[in-house]
């Protein structure tokens, strides 16, 4: 189970990863990992609050998709669903974030109440106001080894020069003006999706039939985009899926 008190520490105790060499200036709103960590601990909070279903549909943007086993609309299914008695605890170990700060990767162990145990990946979306809501989770069954260490790794993606740069910052708009891409409700069984600067992406699959859900991500280092993340999941191994 999740040391509360050690997590919260934690939060204070991130470990930023940016070559010197890419060192970009600071721009509004950019990446703050420490913004992630505090939305992640904060749904781990709030499952052991007011339970598991409650914490993940007060927390997920509208069009958050989660694995059950197949790609569903969260806030949809999540709808009346009754908690179960124990929560999953979701530890959060290392950030990845876009360099805009649109986007971020969150992963680290997850651990059931029958002693199920695995890795998660949650994106999550910046809000207007600054804060962070869910976009798409995967409780995954590959083991983590045991973290004495709370420090929680944050990872910043290389920024874009200026005249190479997509989306917002191409245009003008500030990343947080930007308008936001929506996934089609009810999801598709796959999908792709990206950081308005394009510096952090991620893609999906899903389906029983196809040998189960998966979710991968890649984030811009050295000038190339490079695989960070991947996790898979089948039927009745993920926490999402558990009754």
């Amino acid at each position: 189970m999740i040391r509360t008190g050690a997590l919260l520490a934690a939060g204070a105790l991130i470990l930023l990863s940016a070559p010197a060499a890419y060192a970009q200036p600071r721009r509004p709103l950019s990446a703050n990992p420490s913004a992630v960590v505090k939305a992640q601990l904060a749904l781990a909070r709030l499952a052991r609050e007011k339970g598991q279903w409650t914490a993940l549909r007060e927390t997920a943007d509208k069009d958050a998709v989660l694995f059950a086993p197949d790609a569903v609309n969260a806030p949809a299914w999540l709808r009346k669903r009754a908690d179960p008695r124990q929560p999953v605890d979701w530890q959060p170990r290392r950030i990845f974030t876009a360099c805009d700060g649109s986007y971020a990767a969150a992963t680290g162990p997850w651990a059931g109440p029958d002693g199920a145990s695995g890795s998660f990946i949650t994106i999550w979306r910046r809000q207007p106001k600054g804060d962070y809501k869910w976009l798409l989770t995967l409780d995954g069954g590959t083991p983590l080894p045991a973290q004495d260490d709370p420090v929680i790794e944050g990872h910043v993606a290389q920024c874009a020069p200026r005249d190479r740069a997509a989306g917002p910052e191409r245009s003008g708009k500030r990343p947080d003006k930007a308008a936001v891409t929506r996934i089609a409700i009810p999801p598709p069984p796959g999908g792709e999706g990206q950081s308005d600067d394009g510096s952090l992406r991620w893609r999906w699959s899903s389906g029983a039939g196809a040998g189960g859900s998966a979710l991968a991500v890649t984030m811009r280092q050295q000038g190339v985009q490079t695989p960070i993340l991947q996790e898979s999941a089948v039927p009745g191994e993920s926490a999402v899926t558990t009754p």
